[in-house]
């Protein structure tokens, strides 16, 4: 029996405990009984990608795009059947990325729009836990909007709580509190009649927050694993 699995390659590094969070998420979603059932991941962890909220948001620093596609290039090279990011920001670069390499990239955004349109068919209104970087560029505002959709983010000063959590968890600082105060900017989104919440930062599904039980919750980094876990066992295709 031929052996349909694929080998993905991780542009990882952005940050490091998001990619690990991503990975952990593979191999318990994997329907495993031993190590061979396990998928084959090619990681590229590279904390040295150049900034993509200062390149961005301040335009000051190096542009991350040639960067990011030498990653593609090199995994693969190294044999990767098809990309995954988790990093939602760096997702602006995603058609440099997808044209440099001659394997499928598979995008976070346009996986996690089919995500919550086939789970919640009658959703009209996203709220949006994500850098200011996506926000203020609009990256799954355009998505939802093609669906129909409208995008709701947060407050100036909940969005400066979010982007707080954010620079924490890359910094490995991270507290109790933490996971208090994403419950709370989601809450403020639930007020402004959301009714589907996107947590659209891979280090924040990586906090792991009790999110507001009234409406759903969908996870990028979530989409993102079972959507590779398909790929890679053969059961979808390409």
């Amino acid at each position: 029996m031929v052996d349909q699995r694929r080998t993905v390659g991780v542009l990882g590094g952005m940050g490091p405990q998001a990619t690990v969070d991503l990975l952990q998420r593979i191999v318990r979603g994997t329907p495993a009984a031993d190590d061979a059932g396990h998928i084959r991941i090619l990681v590229d962890n590279n904390p040295l990608v150049p900034s993509r909220i200062d390149y961005i948001l301040h335009q000051r620093g190096e542009n991350p795009a040639p960067v990011l596609v030498k990653m593609a290039q090199g995994l693969s090279a190294q044999g990767a059947d098809f990309l995954i990011m988790p990093c939602n920001t760096a997702h602006l670069y995603a058609t440099e990325i997808s044209s440099a390499v001659p394997i499928p990239f598979i995008n976070m955004v346009d996986v996690t729009v089919r995500s919550v349109i086939s789970s919640n068919a009658s959703t009209q209104r996203v709220g949006l836990l994500a850098s200011t970087a996506v926000i203020q560029t609009g990256l799954f505002e355009d998505a939802f909007q093609a669906k129909g959709i409208s995008v709701i983010s947060p407050g100036e000063v909940y969005q400066e709580m979010t982007m707080t959590l954010i620079k924490q968890m890359k910094a490995g600082k991270q507290n109790l509190t933490d996971r208090q105060c994403l419950a709370e900017v989601a809450t403020s989104l639930l007020q402004q009649q959301a009714d589907c919440l996107i947590i659209a930062c891979t280090e924040l599904s990586a906090l792991d927050a009790d999110m507001p039980a009234q409406i759903p919750v969908i996870d990028t980094s979530q989409c993102l694993a079972e959507e590779t876990i398909k790929l890679a066992l053969g059961s979808k295709p390409l």
